[in-house]
């Protein structure tokens, strides 16, 4: 079974360019210690999502898990003859959906996904509303893909899935509402969209819809969910160069896949120390690409930024009272 790695980039915190280490190692002490206490560590994000995480690994490597809770809307177990049942959950369980997250040198973080699992923005809304903290992630591209992009004057941007995978939960805001609709539109076959400048108009026109359409871009990429696509591309003319380009940001996005025992990922006394592996072997397959491609990040982690949790529940952020059953 294969499952995929994708790389992040903190780059600002709470409004800020992150310029020292992001203070992850704190971050998994004070989830560790809010466990050990029976500290209430469910968030419960404005859409109704519940996320409850945990610290899987402290160091060297901080690893975290980040579940998504589910409490209703289960699917259910059938036997051989195909025959339903629900699953057989105690009073009061619930079943978690994770993604597991390494923060890696240079504010670089892995995430290795199950496809159910949340997806990387929701660790920011997570940290956000538990902790106080801001993270804003950036995904981490091959060599100069970056680059390019900054100097494109798109003209175009399309991109195509199986209308088997639309949903809202793919994607953030506006896209969140293509997708969603879509979803209710078809069942099979293939859906795409492509956004395009045009013929008609003046230049100042085009130029805006251009500014539109790179604002677009930009909020699809920042999606954790992109390998869920067939077909992502943007499409321009190179400024510096004049030359038209057209880059694949599926496959031009630096996503590892690694092979995974099914059987240890469906043992939960098991799975987290083997996604720990995993991660940890990640990082260190691909220092020499982050050392050749990321600015190094010196200095210390600002510890002080990252509060406690209080045993009454309370935290920066604004959520649920404790106790409140999971949707």
């Amino acid at each position: 079974m294969k499952r995929s790695v994708q790389f992040w980039r903190i780059e600002r915190l709470n409004g800020d360019e992150l310029l020292r280490p992001f203070p992850a190692r704190r971050v998994a002490e004070v989830l560790r210690q809010a466990e050990d206490d029976g500290v209430e560590r469910h968030y419960w994000c404005t859409d109704g999502t519940v996320l409850l995480a945990q610290a899987a690994a402290v160091a060297p490597v901080p690893v975290l898990l980040l579940d998504r809770v589910r409490g209703g809307n289960l699917p259910s177990v059938g036997d051989s003859a195909g025959r339903r049942k629900p699953l057989p959950l105690d009073a009061g369980d619930h079943l978690l959906e994770t993604t597991y997250f390494a923060f890696l040198k240079r504010n670089v973080l892995a995430v290795l996904g199950s496809g159910n699992g949340p997806r990387a923005a929701r660790l920011g809304e997570y940290l956000g509303g538990m902790l106080g903290l801001e993270p804003a992630l950036a995904p981490v591209l091959r060599e100069d893909v970056e680059e390019i992009l900054d100097r494109l004057d798109v003209s175009r941007f399309e991109f195509s899935l199986p209308a088997g995978r639309l949903s809202g939960k793919l994607m953030e805001g506006e896209w969140a509402d293509v997708l969603d609709s879509a979803s209710r539109l078809m069942s099979e076959g293939t859906f795409k969209v492509s956004l395009s400048v045009g013929r008609s108009g003046n230049a100042k026109d085009k130029q805006r819809i251009r500014e539109r359409i790179q604002q677009l871009i930009e909020l699809f990429r920042r999606s954790g969910s992109m390998e869920q696509f067939d077909h992502v591309v943007a499409e321009g003319r190179d400024s510096a160069s004049g030359d038209r380009e057209v880059v694949d940001l599926l496959r031009e996005r630096f996503i590892s896949y690694v092979d995974v025992d099914a059987g240890i990922f469906n043992d939960p006394a098991r799975a987290a120390a083997e996604a720990v592996d995993i991660l940890r072997k990640q990082a260190a397959n691909h220092e020499a690409f982050f050392a050749r491609t990321l600015p190094e990040i010196t200095g210390s982690p600002d510890n002080s930024v990252v509060p406690g949790l209080a045993a009454d529940g309370t935290s920066p952020g604004e959520r649920e009272p404790a106790g409140r059953a999971a949707r």
